[in-house]
């Protein structure tokens, strides 16, 4: 496994693996939760090191990266030309913006096709996709024909949790938050993990929204303490019980962003692992999936599920009757047939 900061999604991945008798390794610029369950652990501080840590494991069947950034292919295909590699996109910029958007914004340092990924995803022998739409624009922009699978981000059976202790009710949102001001300009599609309006009208609408996210800084404090609760941050395993203490899991946002309409994100898997029903506002992709088993609602704005707030307790029999068809586990299988493609 390549990896920059080696998000969750790597180790969701990697420990079905690793319990299944594979020897799994690590190679990563930042040392993480469970890191200590990989075969070795291999850190690098820059790209000599990174290179030189491929080399290391050249009698590898087979090299498994990470992006954000994807230029790893390029490293492992200069380096050891003969191993497989396959290219796990979690996000890319074609998800971001549309050629509308961009036609509106007008000024030329704002992108949606970036070198980094036409290279490296065109490179890869093959690719693993976060979720189908995915498949169709990330795909379809650069023509990739590889082959690939779909595997979203479901949660390790370890870390399904049923011993929850107080109730605590509300809203709840894990996961990214960023601050308006703190963005550069091009970085404006990450106004998507922006909850500064959410939180407002939550507390308006007498709507308790809880937040966990790792950013816990002064500004982050600031901009929150008196429209959102901000929990303290946690592990995987204890984040799963704690989500367990709310009636809804957040996913979306009161506005439209291209990101939430295609994405499948973490979250939405951790809030089933922990039995919470899931809202969607603005998420048509994790809508689909909501709809199809029953195990949250989709609404239009906070005023509607306000509304319709009853609901999770008819929803929460669904996320327990179908949660373990959402584990890894489950599903790991695909991913070892994959790899036994290239071997």
């Amino acid at each position: 496994m390549l990896t920059r900061h080696c998000c969750i999604r790597v180790i969701k991945e990697a420990l079905p693996l690793i319990s299944l008798g594979h020897e799994v390794h690590l190679i990563t610029n930042k040392i993480t939760q469970f890191s200590d369950l990989f075969t070795t652990v291999t850190a690098y501080q820059d790209v000599d090191q990174l290179y030189n840590a491929v080399k290391l494991h050249g009698d590898a069947d087979i090299f498994h990266a990470h992006n954000e950034p994807s230029w790893f292919v390029t490293v492992v295909k200069e380096t050891l030309s003969n191993v497989p590699i396959i290219l796990d996109i979690h996000d890319s910029h074609v998800l971001r913006r549309t050629d509308e958007e961009l036609r509106e914004i007008n000024d030329p340092e704002y992108f949606r096709i970036s070198v980094d990924e036409r290279n490296n995803f065109q490179l890869a022998d093959g690719l693993v996709y976060v979720c189908n739409p995915m498949v169709d624009k990330v795909g379809g922009e650069f023509k990739l024909d590889q082959p690939y699978i779909v595997l979203p981000s479901y949660v390790p059976e370890r870390f399904y949790r049923i011993d929850f202790l107080r109730w605590i009710g509300g809203l709840v949102y894990e996961g990214r938050i960023d601050l308006p001001d703190e963005l550069p300009k091009t970085w404006d599609f990450f106004q998507y993990s922006n909850y500064i309006d959410l939180a407002k009208k939550a507390r308006e609408l007498g709507i308790d929204f809880h937040v966990y996210t790792p950013r816990q800084n002064e500004k982050v404090l600031k901009a929150y303490k008196d429209i959102a609760y901000l929990q303290t941050p946690q592990k995987l395993d204890r984040l799963i019980k704690c989500l367990g203490s709310h009636d809804w899991g957040l996913v979306g946002n009161i506005y439209h962003f291209e990101e939430w309409e295609n994405a499948l994100p973490n979250k939405l898997f951790e809030y089933l692992a922990g039995c919470v029903p899931v809202v969607a506002i603005n998420a048509r992709e994790c809508s689909n999936l909501i709809d199809e088993y029953k195990i949250g609602i989709s609404v239009e704005s906070l005023e509607e599920l306000t509304e319709r707030w009853k609901e999770h307790r008819e929803a929460r029999k669904n996320v327990i009757k179908f949660r373990k068809e959402f584990t890894m586990e489950r599903h790991i299988s695909s991913l070892v047939e994959f790899y036994k493609g290239f071997i």
